[in-house]
């Protein structure tokens, strides 16, 4: 699938990289395109499911939350009546086919820790076919998706996208309205501002201003994302990794610097560290995992999972080939509504 996307479409999806929400009129001059041209290139992307631009958690949002990563092991006839059940669930925001011993591979998102016991206790390990679950909380993040880059533009082209805001030092209190507003971020993050203030029932002035508060305060965090075989990165695997917990801040960070780096976290578990990468061929694994351990010898590689396929990511739904098919809103704060037990009279 790498033929699908031309020069012009690389220099291009780097550009909105760089400037998720950027107007055309800016990101079409930085790539050496027409700003009508630019648009019309990037919906034909969209339409052809090999691009989307999303809003995940910022950094400040995810301390206020409760991430994690969830091992789940089922029995292979139930895999997909489980991936099923699973899809639609707005904390679900990832699903990953992996092997390594393991039947999938979820990335959560709930709205405490509390939150988080009820959707794994309630919400998965009671599917029918679920063996076993092991969870991986996430306590600090180092690097994630939305830093990941395409590498296509030069550095000129890349400064005159501008700089990117400065972040807001004071903390923003979370509203229903942020809440609503990150939702419809979720459906398409390039919405225009008129569209996004239709959803949450409030003036474009507003919204446009409530937008740019959540982004310098840190709330959230944009990206655009691209399909892994059409972007010539077409391996994912993910690493359980152990290090000293003396040296578990400078790791993280060391492994997020990297350029196949799609995530590097904290995880509050036996492994202490998650590592998330994009290769272009499976040799690379062993290559790059040699190269990760000779640079910091205190890195211990627990268990290393490759990816068969993704079936969900960020709340983009993929089909077979990794193009994105549909989307469900991510949404931390959503409540499961559960029948209550009968209870018996005994008076």
């Amino acid at each position: 699938m790498r033929q699908e996307l031309s020069e012009h479409d690389l220099r291009l999806i780097h550009a909105v990289q760089l400037a998720p929400r950027a107007p055309w009129t800016t990101i079409g001059p930085a790539c050496a395109l027409h700003p009508i041209t630019a648009a019309r290139r990037w919906q034909r992307l969209v339409a052809r499911g090999l691009v989307s631009v999303l809003v995940t958690p910022g950094p400040a949002l995810l301390r206020r939350l409760a991430p994690a990563y969830l091992d789940l092991d089922c029995r292979p006839a139930d895999r997909e009546a489980v991936i099923a059940a699973l899809l639609g669930n707005p904390r679900v925001a990832s699903i990953t086919i992996v092997g390594s011993g393991r039947s999938l591979f979820l990335t959560l998102m709930a709205a405490s820790p509390h939150a988080l016991a009820d959707l794994v206790l309630t919400g998965i390990e009671t599917l029918p076919g679920v063996l076993r679950t092991e969870l991986y909380p996430i306590t600090q993040v180092y690097g994630e998706g939305s830093s990941w880059r395409l590498d296509a533009l030069e550095r000129a082209e890349i400064r005159s996208l501008g700089r990117r805001p400065e972040r807001a030092h004071r903390p923003l209190a979370l509203s229903e309205r942020h809440r609503a507003l990150f939702r419809a971020l979720s459906l398409d993050a390039r919405a225009p501002v008129a569209a996004l203030a239709e959803q949450v029932g409030e003036s474009p002035s507003t919204t446009s201003r409530r937008v740019s508060a959540m982004l310098a305060a840190g709330l959230v965090s944009m990206r655009c994302d691209v399909t892994q075989e059409a972007a010539g990165w077409p391996i994912l695997v993910n690493y359980l990794m152990r290090v000293p917990a003396t040296d578990l801040d400078a790791t993280g960070r060391a492994l997020a610097a990297l350029p196949e780096n799609r995530g590097s976290f904290a995880i509050a578990a036996r492994p202490n560290l998650f590592v998330s990468q994009w290769l272009r061929h499976l040799s690379d694994i062993s290559y790059g995992e040699a190269r990760m351990t000779e640079a910091l010898p205190s890195m211990e590689v627990l268990d290393r999972m490759v990816a068969l396929r993704v079936v969900k990511r960020m709340g983009r739904i993929l089909d077979a080939d990794g193009r994105s098919i549909g989307v469900i809103p991510l949404d931390p704060w959503h409540e499961s509504v559960v029948t209550p037990p009968a209870v018996t009279d005994r008076s």
